[in-house]
């Protein structure tokens, strides 16, 4: 059977349609990529947007929390500074204080012991600071040019008293009769006075200007 030949103009047609076909494709597969790449711009654009609000609300807070941190420390600082201010009173001095001592009961056998009061007073205008402990405020006791006795002469901790006008700090000192030594000695080691009158005061360590009355005291 012959094959039928196919005239120049039908082939000419076939190819248009090819090629029209091709470019309808092509056209086709452009549009598509053109979708999926616009969804995806939009997905990425959304995911930025909610990055750049987290990461603003983020930095939002942060400065928040920093703002918070610099006015508690700036708070703190305050409080710091009043600390200081209200614990850097001066040391008080012979404006400034009044010791008083008294032996309600001044005599003793030898062997026995006196009771003395000490009391500091403050007789100021302003705060200070003064040291109220036996190794503070001083119980001396002597015998004409002879010291006998010091409540100082065993190391004793401080006793740091803040004290403002009107105020007065009252504390009781045992005078066991006996003579201090050179070296820190218990009472139970060291020498006991011989009978005759002594004279009793307190002295302020840090400023020996400021001294109470004498009090005689009798040893029998």
């Amino acid at each position: 059977m012959a094959k039928r030949r196919m005239s120049e103009k039908k082939r000419r047609m076939y190819r248009r349609r090819r090629i029209a076909a091709a470019l309808l494709a092509v056209l086709f597969l452009l549009v598509c990529a053109g979708l999926v790449w616009g969804v995806g711009a939009g997905i990425r654009a959304l995911r930025g947007g909610d990055g750049g609000q987290g990461a603003s609300t983020s930095a939002q807070q942060s400065a928040k929390i920093k703002s918070k941190d610099k006015d508690k420390q700036g708070k703190d600082q305050k409080k710091d500074a009043g600390k200081k201010r209200s614990s850097g009173a001066p040391d008080c001095n012979k404006g400034d204080l009044a010791l008083e001592l008294a032996a309600p009961d001044p005599s003793t056998d030898v062997g026995g012991s006196i009771d003395f009061t000490a009391t500091i007073r403050h007789k100021g205008t302003g705060s200070c600071l003064v040291d109220g402990s036996d190794g503070g405020r001083v119980l001396v006791i002597t015998s004409g040019q002879d010291t006998v006795w010091r409540s100082d002469a065993c190391p004793v901790g401080a006793r740091t008293l803040l004290m403002a006008t009107g105020d007065k700090d009252v504390q009781t000192i045992t005078w066991h009769a006996d003579r201090s030594q050179e070296s820190c000695q218990p009472d139970e080691k060291l020498p006991l006075v011989d009978a005759g009158s002594y004279k009793a005061k307190l002295v302020l360590k840090a400023d020996s200007n400021v001294v109470s009355q004498p009090v005689p005291v009798m040893i029998q």
